[in-house]
Parts: structure tokens; C-alpha cells; sequence
């Protein structure tokens, strides 16, 4: 039994180099390493091993079952060894590498492609890796290690370390045909009466609708429920309620987006993180998104006087 304590890499790439050459001469030359060093460190390997590693045939060494056995391990760990250090460098370097990013899934349409395509044009070679979902699943993703940011409303999790970026404004959103669809503005009390089609449970939107139709001195009568706003749209185009969204990338046939007076109504979005190591590309980016994103369409900058939520 081949009897491993500790083997050097640089041997290992030496063994493989000549078991794919045909003398040690030409391995020697191709490693650009004398022949005597060469077959030294193929002696020093033999011994570490425990077993002789090939046949020696005049001056041609011929891999035995011992040497044939190592070939493809060393193979592998060679590869392995030298993926690991492509990684680490990638992980130091913020111009290389991956950035891992959970969103929420009203951020696709404007916020996230504004932001990505920004920080892309500055270091072209950084890649995204993306993934959404609701306020909760994208938070678990982060507290999993899952992805490295997270663009989402206040968390409910004290792990993850927020900090605000961006408020979106909400607007009411009512079918075409809808008594107030011909207004500029309305009051969100304006509605009590009104069924309600709203973000389900496990969305940030969800709490923010609720608390925002108390402050307006009602609690929404909830019609129908469902995950993402272009769905929520569809609902109230077919005339199941109303609901509160934030204002979309382009009109959508069958809806009315209404500014709202009262309450002030908006929300904030903001990176979120966990107390962790962070590779440098996505450290980069957390840093630039801190100092320097821009807002997209009707969104606008934080600001300490704009922060209710």
C-alpha cells in the first residue's frame, strides 16, 4: 500500500510531465530543469510514495501499475489545486470574479438592470450571478450564504446589516374603467371601500400596504393575492380591485397609475449583507451601490427626510 505523507506539488507536475514524455531528457527540457534535478525529484516522490513509480528501460522510464495509479490522481490534483488558486485570485481581485445578488422581484424591471449596467461599465469583466423572490426567501438565501447582497426592503432578520439606497414612490393602480381612473391624485382613503389585490404574505410589500391603509384610517379588504407586480396588474386590469405598486417601467393596457396625496406613500430599498467575508468583486460593488448608484425613472436618492419606513 502506497504509504502518502506529504507531496510536492512541483514533483507532482514533474511526475506528470514525464510520464507524458518519453525520456526525462524531454521532460527536462520542457520544465526547463536540468535532467539531474529533475531525476532527483522523481526519486524524492518514489520515496515519499513508498513504491518505485516506473520501469526503467535503458534510458526511457516506462510507467508500472504504482505510477499508472498515481497518474490520474496527480491529474486531478493538480487541476484541483490549480482552480483553487484561479478562485483565490479571482476573490482578491474586484475587476474578476462573481457577484451573487438576491433581489426582490419588483426590482427586475428597472432597478436592478440600471444598477448592474452601470457598475458593468466601469469593470466589464465582473460577472452576476442573480437570484428573487420574496422579502423572505431572499433574505434566508443571504443568512445561508447563498449570495454575497441583497436588494431589499428593511430586513426582518437582526443578522443581516442594511443600509438604505434608494425610495420609490407607490402610486394606486385601478382598472381603466375605475370612477377615479380620470384623476391626477387621490387619497388612498378614497379606496377604503374597495376591494384590494395585493402582494402576498412573505412579501415586503405586503406590511407596507397594510400599515400604509391604516395610516389612511382603513384595513384593505383583500380581494386577491399574488407574488409579482406584473401579475397584480393583470388582476386589477380584469377589474379584481385596486392595489398599491410601485410605478412600472411602461404603461400597461387595462391600468391607471394614480399618484397618491395622502398618505405619503413610498418605500425604501436598500443592501443588505451579513458580518461575513466578502470576495472583492462583490465588496466592490457593495461600495459603489453604497456611494454611488443612480436611481432609476421616478425613484429617487435616500434621504434621512424621506425614511418612515
Amino acid at each position: 500500500m502506497l504509504g502518502i505523507d506529504v507531496v510536492d506539488m512541483d514533483e507532482l507536475r514533474w511526475f506528470i510531465r514525464v510520464a507524458e514524455s518519453r525520456t526525462v531528457t524531454e521532460a527536462a527540457e520542457t520544465l526547463h530543469l536540468s535532467q539531474p534535478a529533475l531525476s532527483r525529484g522523481l526519486g524524492r516522490l518514489e520515496r515519499e510514495l513508498g513504491a518505485p513509480l516506473f520501469d526503467r528501460v535503458g534510458r526511457v522510464l516506462r510507467l508500472n501499475a504504482n505510477g499508472q495509479a498515481l497518474l490520474d490522481a496527480a491529474r486531478r490534483a493538480v487541476s484541483a489545486v490549480d482552480g483553487a488558486r484561479r478562485t483565490i485570485g479571482e476573490l482578491a481581485d474586484p475587476d474578476r470574479g462573481t457577484v451573487t445578488v438576491a433581489f426582490l422581484n419588483t426590482m427586475g424591471p428597472l432597478v436592478v438592470p440600471t444598477l448592474l449596467s452601470d457598475y458593468r461599465s466601469r469593470r466589464p469583466s465582473v460577472q452576476f450571478r442573480l437570484r428573487q423572490g420574496g422579502t423572505e426567501r431572499i433574505e434566508q438565501y443571504l443568512l445561508d450564504g447563498l449570495v454575497d447582497l441583497l436588494l431589499i426592503s428593511p430586513p426582518r432578520s437582526p443578522d443581516i446589516v442594511w443600509r438604505p439606497l434608494l425610495t420609490e414612490p407607490l402610486v394606486l393602480v385601478v382598472p381603466v374603467t375605475h370612477r377615479l381612473a380620470g384623476r391626477s391624485s387621490v387619497r388612498l382613503a378614497e379606496v377604503r371601500d374597495e376591494p384590494f389585490v395585493i402582494f402576498s404574505k412573505g412579501f415586503g410589500m405586503r406590511p407596507t400596504t397594510e400599515r400604509l391603509c391604516r395610516e389612511a384610517g382603513f384595513s384593505p379588504r383583500i380581494s386577491c393575492e399574488g407574488e409579482d407586480g406584473a401579475t397584480l396588474r393583470g388582476l386589477i386590469g380584469a377589474g379584481c380591485g385596486v392595489g398599491l405598486i410601485g410605478p412600472g417601467p411602461a404603461p400597461v393596457p387595462g391600468v391607471v397609475e394614480l399618484a397618491i396625496s395622502e398618505p405619503a406613500c413610498f418605500r425604501t430599498i436598500g443592501l443588505g449583507w451579513c458580518d461575513r467575508f466578502l470576495p472583492a468583486a462583490a465588496d466592490a460593488f457593495r461600495t459603489f451601490a453604497l456611494a454611488e448608484a443612480k436611481p432609476p425613472g421616478m425613484w429617487r436618492p435616500f434621504t434621512l427626510a424621506s425614511d418612515t419606513e
